[in-house]
């Protein structure tokens, strides 16, 4: 009989953690999570894009930024007659004028280096986009990031890097 119960016994305590819904009985508590621990998926994008800067990984980032941002990298790396990618992979940004390329840090460019925070604020209505803005708080620095709802993911937004 112990054979055939520690098995079930085994599985019930390893189980997925199952998210705890209004109106569940309080026997439940012990098996579910409290909805207050969801991360809204905008903060999973941006903390998304920091790992795979933080890992070094240029197509990581490069798939955490929106479509507009891409093309603003890539007409900002054509006049070296690169990609947009090549940027990130190089760290190097070639100035709008044509002058001298300068160290790019995609980290401090799109978040925040030493990132400790992120928090949710208000952002303005769009009804041809689905944004929103995050407050994000780091080493010594803290900023306002777009992110954008756009492919299924939430990616960052920031196009000002065309000029």
């Amino acid at each position: 009989m112990a054979a055939a119960i520690a098995p079930w016994a085994i599985a019930a305590c390893g189980g997925v953690e199952v998210e705890r819904l209004d109106g569940d009985p309080a026997s439940v508590e012990r098996f579910t999570a409290p909805t207050i621990r969801r991360t809204h998926p905008a903060v999973d994008g941006c903390q998304r894009f920091v790992a795979a800067a933080l890992a070094e990984d240029p197509s990581g980032m490069w798939n955490q930024l929106s479509k507009a941002t891409q093309q603003a990298l890539d007409a900002r790396a054509k006049a070296a007659g690169l990609r947009g990618i090549e940027l990130i992979q190089q760290r190097s940004l070639p100035k709008a004028d044509g002058g001298a390329p300068e160290a790019f840090d995609p980290i401090a460019v799109f978040a925040v280096r030493g990132l400790k925070t992120l928090q949710l604020v208000a952002t303005p209505d769009d009804d041809k986009v689905v944004a929103q803005n995050l407050h994000v708080v780091g080493d010594g620095a803290a900023r306002v990031v777009t992110m954008r709802f756009e492919g299924h993911a939430w990616r960052i937004h920031n196009p000002a890097l065309a000029r």
